[in-house]
C-alpha cells in the first residue's frame, strides 16, 4: 500500500513540474511574439520615415 501511495505522489510531483515547465515555455513564446510584433512596427515606421519624395531621390556626393 505504501508503494502505491509513493508512486502516486511521485507521479503528481512529476505532472506538476511538467505543467510549470509548459507554462514557462508558453510565457516565453508570448514574449517572443510580442517582441517580433514590436520590431515589425518599428521597421514599418523606419520605412515610412524614409519614403521617397515626389521629386525623386536626393543624392549628394
Amino acid at each position: 500500500m505504501l508503494d502505491s501511495v509513493s508512486s502516486i505522489a511521485a507521479l503528481a510531483t512529476q505532472m506538476s513540474t511538467q505543467k510549470t515547465a509548459q507554462q514557462v515555455e508558453v510565457a516565453m513564446l508570448v514574449k517572443a511574439k510580442e517582441m517580433q510584433e514590436q520590431q515589425g512596427q518599428n521597421a514599418l515606421k523606419l520605412l515610412e520615415s524614409a519614403s521617397v519624395s515626389s521629386n525623386g531621390i536626393d543624392v549628394r556626393v
